[in-house]
């Protein structure tokens, strides 16, 4: 059975309120959700507008009621607001394969989202956290998001959440075109974003990064410049626009930043921050000329983006309709190798007794004939021992069911004529 825990950006009312609660769930869940007995596997996903757990339980009951205390004991209560949200089973798979294809992102059919996906399940299996069923299922998930990518014209042209944040720019500033640009960062986001700057015309392109090696590469990519994090002031300082994607879990522009930026100039700066958890400081916006855009500030590119796409939406959620079809069937028929499994091993013990009784038997016996006569019907008798006794059982109950089952399951129907 499938437990899923879910926070996103619309249930914590926005990025900010998604930068407050994921730190504090995220550690609770580190420290509880591996010691819990109920809990046999699970794995975590994180994303610039998520935090998901996906648990697979033999209690999906108690492991819900676990999560949501979970959250309860992170975040402070408030009476008219649910940071969180519990799926379980078939609701929990459609949610990931959903997820997966890009059909829940902020972006509708960006492309990032399955390399996350797929590094979240390759660290969960490398710490022992995914080797039984969630291997098995994001295995198939994994398998329907490249279907739909193939099938569909879903991703074909979509923005990202990097292209999206250039998209933005060129609306607030009126094209990039003989402008300065910061890149903060050189991980995957900031590369997205970096392919999103070529062809704009930006006079200058500067790159800082904690690793100033990355960003070099980086900056070589683009005919920019790589400057290191001390310098990063002077480089906003000389920019238009701050485009903000690392991977640091506390701000990295903060006010006196902005402020020492805006020192000796007079035209405005833009800077967009589409980290997670967020780098720029909300009192940043306190600065007079800096005017501060978060991923809150996607929404109405996101919407377009759906529009366009509202075609190819359908063609996959089909998909997806059709791939839990057949996982619906393929459990069914893992219950069935479950039940074969235990039966051949319970026969093959009944087998190795009966056969060792027999070798005894021949060592005394000249009739090879008798002994295997024997050995056949104590086999015969010891196999259908058990069945008998609960059929008769059965029967005595009146659960006729369970005799018309036995009749199917050995196929008897001919037996009675």
């Amino acid at each position: 059975m499938i437990v899923s825990l879910h926070i996103t950006h619309v249930s914590a009312g926005g990025t900010e309120g998604l930068d407050n609660v994921i730190p504090l769930v995220e550690k609770n869940v580190a420290e509880r959700i591996g010691t819990l007995e109920s809990v046999t596997e699970y794995v975590t996903l994180s994303t610039c507008n998520r935090y998901e757990v996906y648990v697979a339980t033999e209690d999906n009951g108690r492991t819900s009621e676990i999560l949501e205390d979970i959250v309860r004991q992170s975040v402070p209560y408030t009476p008219d607001k649910k940071f969180s949200f519990i799926l379980t089973d078939r609701d929990s798979i459609r949610h990931l394969f959903r997820v997966a294809c890009g059909l829940d992102s902020l972006i509708v059919g960006e492309d990032q989202i399955q390399h996350q996906v797929r590094e979240s399940y390759m660290r969960a299996k490398a710490e022992g956290h995914a080797n039984g069923y969630l291997s098995y299922l994001f295995d198939r998930t994994l398998a329907v998001g490249k279907r739909v990518r193939s099938e569909t014209d879903l991703n074909r042209g979509a923005v990202s959440v990097g292209s999206a944040a250039v998209e933005l720019a060129e609306l607030e500033i009126g094209g990039l075109e003989g402008k300065t640009v910061t890149i903060l960062g050189a991980g995957d986001m900031a590369s997205v974003i970096a392919r999103s700057l070529v062809g704009k015309g930006p006079n200058a392109v500067f790159v800082s990064n904690r690793t100033f090696e990355h960003a070099k590469e980086l900056a070589g990519q683009l005919g920019g410049t790589a400057i290191s994090m001390d310098r990063m002031t002077d480089a906003i300082h000389r920019s238009d626009l701050v485009l903000v994607a690392t991977s640091a879990p506390h701000y990295v522009v903060r006010k006196e930043d902005a402020e020492a930026a805006m020192t000796g100039r007079q035209r405005p700066l833009l800077m967009i921050d589409v980290s997670v958890p967020r780098n720029i400081s909300p009192d940043c916006y306190e600065v007079p000329g800096v005017d501060v855009h978060t991923m809150d500030s996607l929404q109405s590119i996101a919407m377009e983006n759906v529009s366009r796409r509202t075609r190819e939406i359908s063609r996959a959620e089909k998909i997806i309709t059709q791939e839990l079809t057949r996982m619906d069937r393929e459990g069914k028929e893992r219950m069935a190798d479950d039940v074969i499994r235990m039966m051949c091993l319970k026969l093959s013990r009944i087998r190795e007794q009966e056969l060792c009784a027999a070798k005894s038997r021949a060592e005394n016996c000249p009739d090879m004939n008798c002994v295997l006569d024997d050995f056949s019907r104590a086999l015969v008798s010891k196999i259908t021992a058990e069945p008998f006794n609960r059929l008769r059982a059965a029967s005595r109950q009146g659960r006729m069911d369970i005799c018309n089952a036995a009749t199917d399951l050995f196929g008897l129907e001919d037996e009675r004529r």
